[in-house]
């Protein structure tokens, strides 16, 4: 896994800046850094609005707007 054909892969592997994004993220699943969310297309508008939720309940309580 050391060759991606998109153009990011170019620029940082020229610059010696590391892995494109999508070799990052490829060693990242491995590595089981990252979590895997499946859900249907019936679930979809349900989960962004949690997660929209769910962030602005967090930026709400940072900042101390009770309101």
């Amino acid at each position: 896994m050391d060759y991606c054909s998109c153009n990011d892969y170019y620029f940082r592997t020229l610059s010696g800046q590391g892995l494109c994004y999508h070799l990052g993220f490829a060693k990242e699943k491995i590595s089981s850094k990252v979590d895997t969310v499946r859900f249907s297309d019936s679930e979809y508008y349900d989960f962004v609005r949690s997660v929209i939720n769910d962030n602005y309940l967090m930026i709400r309580n940072e900042t101390g707007d009770l309101a």
